[in-house]
């Protein structure tokens, strides 16, 4: 990754002189875009829900640094439904020994009330049930029975004789490697074991030889159970999510544990596709990136390492390749994260409406933290000397986010200009190496577009 930084910085100092740089438009200009007009703050809340809020909506409270797997299974099942409902997030890590411990068990819901709900599990707020449940298989459930008809069905009967959905979910431990570290699901799924030794290489190829196995069973689609996303693919896609990025890093240059191998695992593959592709919440916004499961992994190999009992099973982790930086887009195409995108904000009125716009949205609402980091950062070198100049060069690439489809206008016959200068191209990086963290701030598919910009610098 530091290879690839380095060679977009020289080219930007190369720029050729001949390509001239207009001075971007003003805070006040960016903000009466006629597409970021009128947009309403997302219902996400730090720590407490204000007395406020609709009490009509259900609450989701999770983790704020997007780490536990059990919130981002709730979290997505909650977005792939088209649920309207409030978040907050919840800094366990600062958690006091005052906290409420119901306040940090996670994931937790609070479903506004119904007739049916029993008086006794009512919270302060009179209106709402609030569940003593953290198990993410009992919240689908009560998800699924909450909005019975909406769609996706997260048990569809495809058997009279099997419950294929609750089924493939109880074969998650029994699939995957045994005896890894439980404390550790959550950062690094089944590659250390609590002995101080590394989960064996050939446990890894069983485990997705048999996940291949299990695609098999249901040919009709991609997805665990076939043609439609259930709650079985939204139940193991955390881990698999992990497992994709983090095992190739334990074990570099093994096609056989590198669940993405598409010689080797080629169903496997699909599902990862299928999910990316056409599950539009998870890629514009629940999935996390490599940067984000390697920080996990670099947790997770720390304690491992501290408690190893042989030298030979200590790890030592590569940086991010280049290529995974915003991989979505550069594999998919910028018309295909357009098109997703697209069908993902239609029903939230908070995006904008294409991912560059959202990009703009968190750096028009961060400017100040932006443009305070990018002047004290000393990786940026003496780039910005002031806030002055940190500040045009921010509003020179939200300007360029907002014309995305210009720039990357396949159609068009013309030579696309350079579209950052040498300053706007060193914010574009900090700011995408250094102040967004995926799924943290903002999702794959809008990450991705900002780190197509950057590339086009490199063509």
């Amino acid at each position: 990754m530091m290879l690839f930084i380095t060679t977009i910085l020289l080219i930007a100092t190369t720029l050729s002189p001949s390509r001239a740089f207009t001075p971007p438009p003003s805070w006040e200009a960016l903000q009466s875009t006629p597409s970021l007009t009128n947009r309403p703050s997302p219902p996400i809340y730090h720590d407490t829900l204000p007395e406020s809020v609709d009490s009509s909506l259900p609450v989701l409270y999770r983790d704020k640094d997007c780490i536990c797997a059990a919130c981002e299974s709730v979290w997505l099942a909650l977005e792939v439904k088209n649920v309207d409902y409030v978040t907050v997030l919840v800094d366990k890590n600062n958690a006091s020994d005052e906290d409420d411990d119901e306040q940090i068990m996670l994931p937790r819901i609070s479903w506004p009330s119904t007739t049916d709900d029993d008086d006794s599990n009512k919270n302060n707020h009179d209106t709402t049930t609030t569940t003593t449940t953290t198990d993410p298989v009992k919240l689908l459930e009560q998800i699924q029975s909450r909005y019975p008809d909406t769609a996706p069905q997260f048990y569809p009967p495809l058997s009279s004789a099997v419950d294929a959905s609750r089924c493939n979910i109880m074969r998650l431990p029994g699939v995957m490697p045994r005896n890894s570290d439980r404390n550790l699901m959550s950062y690094a799924p089944y590659l250390f074991r609590d002995d101080g030794t590394l989960v064996k290489p050939s446990s890894h190829a069983v485990s997705l030889e048999e996940v291949e196995e299990m695609q098999e069973e249901y040919y009709l689609g991609d997805f665990l159970c076939g043609k439609a996303i259930t709650a079985a693919d939204i139940i193991w896609a955390p881990y698999l999510e992990r497992y994709a990025v983090q095992l190739p890093m334990v074990y570099r240059n093994k096609a056989r544990l590198n669940p993405r191998n598409r010689n080797v695992y080629g169903e496997v593959d699909n599902w990862y596709k299928v999910m990316e592709r056409e599950v539009p919440a998870y890629s514009c916004r629940v999935m996390g990136d490599a940067k984000h499961w390697r920080k996990c992994l670099e947790v997770a190999t720390k304690i491992h390492n501290e408690r190893s009992v042989e030298d030979d099973e200590r790890v030592t982790l590569p940086d991010v390749p280049a290529d995974q930086s915003g991989w979505w887009v550069k594999k998919n195409s910028v018309a295909k994260a357009g098109e997703i995108w697209s069908e993902y904000c239609s029903q939230r009125p908070w995006l904008a409406p294409t991912p560059g716009g959202e990009v703009s949205l968190f750096m028009i609402r961060n400017r100040e933290m932006i443009v305070d980091a990018a002047v004290a950062a000393a990786s940026l070198g003496d780039c910005f000397d002031d806030e002055n100049t940190a500040d045009e060069a921010l509003r020179e690439v939200i300007q360029v986010l907002l014309e995305w489809d210009v720039y990357f206008d396949q159609s068009s016959e013309e030579e696309t200009a350079q579209p950052l200068s040498e300053s706007g191209l060193r914010m574009a990086l900090f700011a995408a190496e250094e102040m967004i963290q995926v799924p943290r701030d903002l999702g794959m598919i809008p990450v991705g577009v900002l780190w197509e910009v950057i590339r086009s610098c490199d063509e």
